[in-house]
């Protein structure tokens, strides 16, 4: 059977991070704080992956399956060297 699993979160408005995360989650839509949440927890159960790790890994996955006849005669070096230049943005 489902269910629904309800939390309830507080926020030390005194703390600054507490106060910055609460107007962040206030300014949300109705339905747009339990998806952030959600990915939030997930993110962190799937090792804390950075927004540049999770890019570099969409990249490889579509770069392996392109049919790109000049994505298919780069040398897969090649490939990773330009997945590498995203650390830039980090």
């Amino acid at each position: 059977m489902m269910g629904v699993y309800r939390i309830t979160a507080r926020f030390d408005l005194s703390d600054a991070d507490e106060a910055r995360a609460a107007e962040y989650l206030k300014g949300l839509k109705r339905g747009e704080v339990n998806r952030f949440i959600i990915a939030a927890v997930l993110a962190r159960l799937d090792g804390g992956k950075t927004l540049v790790e999770q890019i570099r890994q969409m990249l490889r996955e579509e770069i392996k399956t392109a049919p790109n006849a000049a994505a298919e005669k780069a040398e897969p070096q090649d490939d990773l060297s330009v997945l590498d230049d995203l650390e830039l943005f980090g």
